[in-house]
């Protein structure tokens, strides 16, 4: 793998944690490259990402015969890039939009960035994952999985990356507009 390449996982993955965006070890990055998908290692320290940590996979195989150390989540970007023009994906857990996932079906952000970058968040429920996922992706650029966590997608990993905080932002935005309760037209 090229040192460039590494180098945006190595990135992308340390903006994930610094911006609360992710745990440690949560989540996972990919992208298609040259026929082929390098994705980020099962329990990988996203942080502190080594070159050992992004591995490459067959974008086509059958995800069923991926044994290697990729993360479990690699079926699930093989489709990803089956069904859209994706070159990136990121898969985050953002708290605020975890959060608001366990109630919503769309979660519709009430910030200016949200509204006009990602619209509207589409959340399935995780028995709907598999299948629903890529299908979701077609039309949104980041969506939820109920109580689990976000998938974004990009023409880079920076592109994904900004998704996912514009979608932790407005999570966390709307989440606290909710904590507000009914304006009093008092100061």
């Amino acid at each position: 793998m090229q040192d460039n390449i590494f180098e945006q996982f190595r990135q992308a993955g340390e903006d994930l944690v610094r911006l609360g965006l992710t745990s440690s070890h949560g989540g996972n990055m990919s992208i298609r490259h040259q026929g082929r998908i390098l994705i980020t290692t099962h329990f990988a320290m996203m942080g502190r990402l080594v070159p050992g940590d992004v591995l490459e996979i067959p974008l086509r195989e059958e995800p069923d015969r991926i044994t290697s150390d990729a993360s479990h989540d690699a079926p699930l970007h093989q489709l990803i890039y089956k069904f859209t023009p994706a070159v990136a994906v990121v898969h985050a857990h953002p708290a605020h939009a975890v959060a608001l996932s366990l109630k919503h079906e769309v979660i519709a952000p009430q910030d200016l960035e949200g509204s006009v970058f990602l619209r509207e968040i589409p959340v399935v429920t995780t028995l709907e994952e598999a299948s629903r996922v890529p299908q979701v992706l077609q039309t949104h650029v980041a969506m939820m999985v109920r109580g689990h966590g976000s998938y974004a997608v990009g023409r880079t990993l920076v592109e994904a990356l900004a998704y996912t905080s514009a979608l932790g932002l407005s999570c966390e935005v709307a989440y606290l507009a909710s904590r507000l309760g009914e304006p009093t037209g008092e100061p």
